[in-house]
């Protein structure tokens, strides 16, 4: 099943986002799995995506909570791939000769996770407002 395995490391995935890397529900949803990269495929659960499909492959440096991670992207002509990964894995050094660019980025919000972060700090607000109206 693994024959011809280079190199295979945890990651999240997703097909939703088409730009550089953001905080968004994209993420809430990622596919998690290993990336296994093989002399001319790399695959993470049922997507395949074949070397000679791809058209440009960048790696983004950037901080999640202030820990280096980063974000493969790799694009095809018919589909963009994010793959999120920590700090010890290093997929792009396995990719059979492709061309890897390389960006630092500092992670944007979508407006859905800038939704989320307020309603988290408003219920945590009222939590605490009535937790301590309850006391004497």
């Amino acid at each position: 099943m693994n024959q011809g395995l280079v190199y295979k490391c945890m990651v999240k995935g997703t097909t939703g986002e088409d730009s550089l890397p953001r905080y968004s529900h994209n993420w809430v949803f990622a596919r998690r799995g290993f990336l296994k990269i093989y002399p001319d495929r790399m695959c993470c659960g049922d997507w395949t995506i074949h070397f000679t499909d791809i058209t440009r492959v960048i790696r983004y440096k950037t901080r999640v909570f202030g820990v280096p991670c980063g974000v493969l992207r790799i694009i095809t002509d018919g589909a963009s791939y994010q793959f999120g990964y920590n700090p010890w894995a290093c997929p792009e050094k396995h990719l059979a000769g492709l061309p890897v660019e390389e960006q630092t980025v500092k992670l944007r919000y979508s407006p859905f996770s800038v939704a989320y972060r307020i309603l988290l700090l408003l219920g945590v607000i009222v939590y605490f407002v009535f937790k301590y109206m309850k006391q004497p």
